[in-house]
């Protein structure tokens, strides 16, 4: 899969008069996406812990590109409050949402629990994005034609059993991959719930997909690196650059193809090509059971939280 390339930067279509919101988009793979959704005329917003790094990577896409409409909002994935304040800035400053990309995401990290008392690459990968999706959901089905892609991983595949939700936070049960396998499912088993429930809504508009990047050369592998492991050995053997593997997502975000093929629920793998999803992930009950989990988590966890409502 990693040699077939049936999208690449020039074949990204204008996207003059789009709005994108791209998490994670100061380095790796999500600043390449900035990058070059940015160069086809996309205005982008970067969702960002870090207003000096994504200053200095939103100076280098102007500069690069041409195009001014580049920014920053703050956004931290570790604070549900954060994810909140992020939103709603984004929806007093504009009426329109064509494209999110949910990119960002942390990787076999060591156990830890988010401001909100949820284990981090839990809380970072799956709960984070699925409320800042829903959070923007509305604003999005007033466009036109609406994307979401999730960033996921080939690791869903690591991890085959039950999700064990009712454990999601114990220390004693951790493992940095399995947990990391079991939210990068997660994304998976969100992006078919969302387009299933969308569908059943009667809504047409949107395109709501998953992907994996490949085993890309970027910040994300840090903690694998520190492992010193076979883990590293095996990730350094089949890294690509963070150019080819913004590809999947931004074909996702971008290709015509998706709205002509009728692109959704699905899972794509580089080069924009469809992948196979194997375990938990491929099951239409799990994936009903972690969306109402998840429901009921944010209900627990932030204050006034009703529900996504579809």
């Amino acid at each position: 899969m990693f040699w077939a390339k049936p999208y690449d930067f020039e074949t990204i279509p204008s996207l003059v008069g789009k709005t994108a919101i791209i998490t994670g988009a100061n380095a790796g793979i999500g600043k390449v996406c900035a990058l070059e959704m940015a160069r086809k005329g996309c205005h982008i917003i970067m969702g960002c812990r870090s207003k000096e790094k994504s200053e200095e990577a939103i100076a280098e896409i102007k500069e690069a590109t041409g195009n001014s409409k580049v920014e920053f909002i703050q956004l931290d994935l570790m604070s549900l409050k954060s994810v909140k304040s992020f939103a709603d800035t984004f929806k007093e400053r504009y009426d329109k949402l064509d494209i999110l990309i949910n990119n960002a995401g942390i990787m076999m990290c060591p156990y830890g629990l988010s401001e909100d008392g949820i284990e981090t690459q839990f809380a970072t990968n799956h709960v984070a994005h699925f409320y800042l999706t829903i959070m923007l959901l509305p604003i999005m089905k007033k466009s036109d034609v609406f994307r979401i892609v999730t960033v996921s991983s080939l690791a869903h595949k690591f991890f085959l059993g039950s999700l064990d939700l009712q454990n999601v936070n114990n220390e004693k049960t951790y493992g940095r991959l399995t947990n990391y396998g079991k939210s990068k499912a997660s994304n998976i088993m969100f992006t078919r719930e969302l387009a299933r429930r969308l569908e059943k809504a009667g809504i047409k508009n949107g395109y709501v997909n998953s992907n994996h990047p490949g085993v890309v050369q970027s910040g994300i592998s840090r903690h694998v690196i520190s492992m010193q492991s076979i883990w590293e050995r095996i990730y350094h053997s089949f890294n690509i650059s963070v150019e080819n593997g913004a590809l999947s997502q931004l074909y996702l975000a971008t290709s015509p193809e998706v709205e002509e093929k009728g692109i959704k629920g699905q899972y794509y793998v580089p080069y924009g090509q469809p992948g196979y999803i194997i375990g938990i992930a491929r099951s239409d009950a799990a994936a009903e059971e972690l969306w109402e989990f998840t429901e009921n988590l944010l209900k627990e966890k932030v204050p006034g939280y009703t529900g996504a409502g579809i």
